[in-house]
């Protein structure tokens, strides 16, 4: 049997006999606590408050296992009360984003990504916003060198780091990852990095099939084509 679809499983899915499990987004993989969000407290308080599972996904979230269906609000509560946002507030491209450690954990990185990629996903954000696009399922990924750990090669769109703050722009794969992205713009400026990819954005927009996701959008296209526009674009 072919895969279909992919699911993130966070918030409340059934277990069976009488428990749930709660999928909880971390942002890159970094469980820890911050002057707004203790979210290294709240997992360890769940521990001890319901005895949860802790299991990690390959989206880097974590699934809390084993709690009884009738403590679903409490679990909520210590999750509020340690300002840990629940999954219907945080927009569908943050919650398919993903990026590598790299800078300065990764001796192999050149440029940064687990520490960048969320002021990028907030540009993004406004610009899908902006487009209509803001319920799009958008996988992004960033990291910090051509390696790949993030499985950028794979994702609609992502930044792959190419010298100091410097990345090369590949788009093209699918949600379900099976299909591999192509070169859209190479040695783009970090804070360029949202800029270059508004026109293609724009045009997927305005051409776009019913149900087609951007990198399918973006292998009905062409590479060859997109890469033109891309080069138009940069022209001074």
């Amino acid at each position: 049997m072919g895969v279909s679809d992919v699911h993130d499983h966070l918030a409340w899915h059934d277990q069976g006999g009488g428990r749930s499990f709660y999928g909880l987004f971390v942002e890159n993989g970094r469980i820890l606590d911050t002057e707004d969000v203790q979210l290294r407290t709240a997992v360890r308080r769940i521990v001890q408050l319901f005895g949860a599972g802790v299991h990690f996904t390959p989206q880097q979230n974590v699934l809390l296992t084993g709690i009884p269906d009738g403590r679903r609000a409490a679990l909520e509560a210590v999750l509020g009360h340690h300002g840990v946002r629940s999954a219907g507030a945080i927009s569908s491209v943050r919650r398919w984003s993903m990026a590598c450690p790299a800078l300065p954990t990764c001796g192999l990185a050149l440029a940064e990504a687990e520490r960048a990629l969320p002021g990028v996903i907030d540009e993004l954000e406004r610009e899908l916003e902006r487009l209509g696009l803001a319920d799009l399922r958008l996988t992004v990924r960033m990291t910090g060198c051509p390696n790949g750990c993030a499985r950028p090669y794979t994702a609609d769109l992502a930044f792959v780091g190419r010298s100091a703050d410097k990345y090369t722009i590949f788009v093209g794969g699918s949600v379900l990852g099976t299909r591999l992205a192509t070169a859209y713009a190479d040695l783009v400026p970090r804070h360029r990095l949202v800029a270059r990819v508004r026109p293609l954005l724009e045009r997927y927009r305005a051409e776009r099939l019913p149900g087609e996701g951007l990198g399918d959008f973006c292998c009905r296209v062409g590479s060859d084509e997109l890469r033109d526009d891309a080069v138009a674009e940069a022209a001074p």
